[in-house]
């Protein structure tokens, strides 16, 4: 029975919102503390008013006691002066039980021959549905004895502590709710963070990425989880965006190709069936552009699949400057207008993809090749140890990049305006596939360009031990 209630409460618990448990754990620890310091203190003045109790009895039969041995006349009057108190009544009992009238308290008559329970030197007696507290003491002066008896209702001390009673239930009572309704506020205090990424997230659209929530003042975990939260919103902007700018850049790119294409296949249409020439001419420019427009969808596959961490990175150690080499000699066998010197100042293995590191370097042999100058047209190609790092290098003396086209070369589709024209072939998107491959093996290119004397694209490649680093897949 009582295991089931307990696991209803738990599970009721564990359902509960988390507002609603940081106000309940609040209120519980707050009244439980209140509750436990209210019988503390309950307690300590049980305590203090019995002790005190005890001790204005015995000061009273002291008192009494001293007013006899001094030869005092023990009257009612003598004796309520000495008492001086409304709450303390005494009965004085001379020689054997003889009683001076004048000495008797006619409101306070217990029958003391009953055998009261002791209580800390102290009698409990109850007497006419009243109790009392009662003390006695014999007293020997001058060949008479005397019994000094005091008494005291427990009314008082009782209504005293059940009116602090009363108190302390109104004030848990009062401390409870108050301890609730802060709770309320401290949750929503807390939470309001929380609350704030629940209605930016609920007002976020695919379409509108542009909303933060307001970071809060204190260093705690609210202020790094909304932190964390608009960085993540700011990251998916940035990732939409350049859904939305490839897209652009595609269908941009795509339309020329397609837009010629048409016009040949028009073109067959009216008059190549009966004319030779227009017709080789037009097979001839349709098999280029579908050639352009497939490699260009081949390399935009590669870049899609390699971000979404398809692309399979191969990691081996392998001589890089056998790598570099063989690129040097395979390209000396081709049939191109560029001459191409190497340069390799020592033995270097590298940790990473053999095939990646090979493409990337023709990416930039490539790219040397169609922004050459027309006439002379040289690369150079050089291997290098700086600060542990491989760097590899590859400059042309080609017409440059402007300055303001470097922060942009990297972007997908971008050429610049010297580049924008069929004499010089290319899709834009050889660039942005070589730094993906760099920051696959952790690396990072640099360019240095100036306009009529060439540029130089610099690739710097941390060497990593195979034991180490994790392949990434």
């Amino acid at each position: 029975m009582l295991k089931t209630m307990k696991n209803k409460i738990s599970n009721a618990f564990r359902r509960m919102p988390i507002g609603k448990k940081i106000t309940y754990i609040y209120a519980g620890i707050f009244s439980v503390s209140l509750i436990i310091t209210s019988i503390f203190i309950f307690t300590n003045l049980w305590y203090y008013y019995r002790d005190n109790s005890k001790k204005e009895l015995l000061n009273a039969i002291e008192d009494i006691e001293e007013f006899i041995e001094n030869d005092g006349e023990v009257t009612v009057e003598n004796i309520n002066s000495i008492i001086g108190d409304k709450n303390i009544e005494a009965r004085i009992i001379i020689n054997s039980g003889i009683t001076p009238p004048a000495a008797t308290n006619p409101k306070m008559n217990p029958d003391t021959t009953h055998d009261g329970s002791s209580r800390n030197g102290l009698r409990s007696y109850e007497f006419m549905g009243e109790k009392y507290l009662y003390s006695e003491k014999f007293l020997h002066h001058n060949g008479n004895t005397y019994m000094i008896q005091v008494f005291r209702l427990y009314e008082y001390e009782t209504n005293t502590l059940s009116f602090f009673a009363l108190l302390f239930v109104a004030v848990n009572l009062l401390g409870i709710v108050a301890a609730y309704l802060i709770g309320v506020l401290i949750s929503r205090k807390f939470l309001k963070p929380v609350t704030d990424i629940t209605k930016t997230a609920d007002k976020i659209s695919i379409s509108d990425l542009n909303l933060r929530i307001p970071v809060p003042e204190a260093e705690d975990e609210l202020r790094t989880l909304t932190l964390t939260f608009n960085d993540m919103i700011e990251r998916l902007e940035e990732s939409f965006n350049n859904q939305k700018q490839f897209i652009s850049d595609a269908s941009h790119e795509l339309r020329t190709p397609i837009s010629v294409i048409q016009g040949y296949a028009n073109l067959i249409s009216r008059w190549g069936k009966s004319d030779p020439d227009v017709l080789d001419e037009s097979i001839a420019s349709i098999k280029s552009e579908t050639e352009y427009m497939s490699g260009m969808i081949n390399q935009m596959l590669y870049l899609a699949k390699s971000e979404k961490k398809e692309t399979e990175v191969k990691k081996a150690v392998f001589n890089l400057s056998e790598l570099v080499s063989d690129i040097q000699k395979d390209f000396s066998a081709m049939e191109t207008d560029a001459e191409m010197t190497c340069q390799i100042e020592g033995e270097y293995s590298f940790y990473g993809d053999e095939n990646l590191i090979k493409q990337l370097i023709y990416i930039f042999i490539e790219n040397a090749v169609k922004y050459g100058k027309p006439e002379n047209k040289k690369i150079r190609l050089s291997l290098w140890e700086e600060n542990s790092d491989i760097v590899i290098e590859i400059a042309d003396n080609g017409i440059g990049i402007p300055e303001e086209d470097q922060s942009r070369i990297f972007e997908r589709f971008y050429r610049g305006d010297k580049s924008r024209n069929k004499e010089i072939p290319g899709t834009g998107l050889g660039l942005s596939i070589g730094k993906w491959i760099a920051e696959a093996h952790n690396g990072k290119i640099t360019v240095a360009s100036k306009l009529g004397e060439g540029t130089a694209f610099r690739v710097i490649l941390p060497q990593t031990e195979p034991s180490t680093e994790a392949l990434p897949g």
